[in-house]
């Protein structure tokens, strides 16, 4: 039985860009997946800073469409608009962006298992032992090291003793047919996405992504915002099936454990204002690659060394992590009404110029902007009336 030194589960942007790494630095590597090939069944609209594109040298290919403007609209419909002098984003063909990563791990070295669907991983005094179940047959295989980045919702950080991330939004998404809207609009209506936002994101060829995160119902949420959005003659709806996922809104008490790490969102590294969890993720697999290619060098692989990988990317993420809980946790108590008062205030207060020329403004850094819009539309001295 081949001994690997790493063996990632999971295909997508984590995962790859993480095999990748490893891979360039001379470790045998085996990603597995349960998806028949990298970028299956992606819930995800795909909209990336230009520094997260820069950052990781992604492929250009891959945009769908710049952004340096976006709309937002309050339930009563007045709307919000934020516009850069040059593009602050893009929006990549989210599949496309998996199967890229994935061919350049491949082309390093990498070796990948797909359909194949890990049932179990033990940690062992020297390996990691991983069952495979791959079209009704087990195997089992062992690797020096073992990293879980599966997306949200595996049952695997949970059997290893690391805990459960409890909170979680619901996402729902379908490409659809667009009449002339060209940029990005961004809606807050708690009738059409209880908890959150909805969206729509123009892509190519006269289509976009129509999609919502909720706390419940997110295909009859989804059905209703494409009507909204129909009546609006925004859209004509596509025959694309819609795609469904989950969001975490949180992170695991623990990220590591002997020989074994978890990366992404399955470590609840997104940004909760958002859900975003591209940027988050990769930044985290660069440490996590970073802190095993040490235990490599040293031999060392216990909890105790691994836990420097928790200690990294929690210094980097927490404080923006917290304010972004905080944040959302306080817009999921706003009514209607509210939401409609602030958009007044922002109107007359001029916030989308102010946001837009702000030292505050960062694609990927939410922190210091949900600070200072906090401050200036949400006296929390006054939380009872408005709520």
């Amino acid at each position: 039985m081949m001994l690997y030194d790493s063996l990632i589960v999971g295909a997508g942007a984590a995962g790859s860009y993480l095999a990748c790494r490893l891979a360039h630095l001379g470790y045998k590597v085996i990603v597995v997946d349960k998806k028949a090939a990298p970028g299956d069944n992606v819930c995800c609209t795909g909209i990336l800073s230009v520094e997260c594109l820069k950052t990781f040298a992604l492929d250009g290919s891959l945009i769908l469409r710049q952004a340096s403007s976006a709309k937002f609209f309050s339930p009563s419909g007045k709307c919000l608009r934020l516009r850069q002098d040059s593009p602050v984003a893009v929006i990549v063909d989210r599949a496309a962006l998996d199967m890229s990563l994935a061919k350049q791990a491949q082309e390093a070295g990498a070796d990948y298992l797909f359909g194949a669907k890990v049932a179990d991983v033990v940690s062992q005094l020297d390996a990691v032992k991983v069952r495979v179940d791959g079209q009704g047959q087990e195997a089992i295989l062992k690797a020096k090291t073992a990293v879980i980045a599966t997306g949200f919702g595996s049952p695997l950080p949970e059997k290893l003793g690391l805990g459960k991330i409890k909170l979680f939004l619901l996402g729902a998404q379908t490409e659809v047919h667009l009449n002339g809207t060209d940029e990005i609009e961004v809606y807050f209506d708690q009738n059409l996405a209880p908890g959150s936002f909805a969206w729509l994101a123009p892509t190519k060829n006269g289509k976009g992504l129509a999609g919502l995160l909720t706390r419940d119902k997110a295909d009859l949420c989804l059905k209703g915002f494409l009507d909204t959005l129909s009546s609006q003659g925004k859209i004509t709806s596509g025959d694309v099936p819609p795609q469904y996922g989950a969001i975490p809104l949180g992170h695991l008490p623990k990220t590591y454990t002997d020989r074994i790490l978890v990366v992404g969102e399955a470590a609840g590294q997104v940004k909760p204002a958002t859900g975003g969890g591209i940027y988050y993720s990769l930044l985290c697999a660069d440490i996590a690659a970073d802190v095993l290619h040490r235990a490599f060098q040293s031999g060392n692989f216990s909890a105790i060394a691994f836990s420097d990988y928790q200690k990294r990317w929690r210094a980097k993420l927490s404080r923006e992590l917290t304010i972004g809980y905080r944040a959302r946790r306080l817009y999921a108590k706003l009514s209607n009404d509210y939401i409609n008062h602030l958009f007044d205030i922002a109107t007359k207060d001029g916030i989308g110029d102010l946001i837009a020329s702000s030292d505050n403004f960062f694609f990927d850094w939410h922190g210091r902007l949900l600070l200072a819009l906090t401050k200036h539309l949400l006296p929390l001295s006054e939380p009872s009336k408005p709520l």
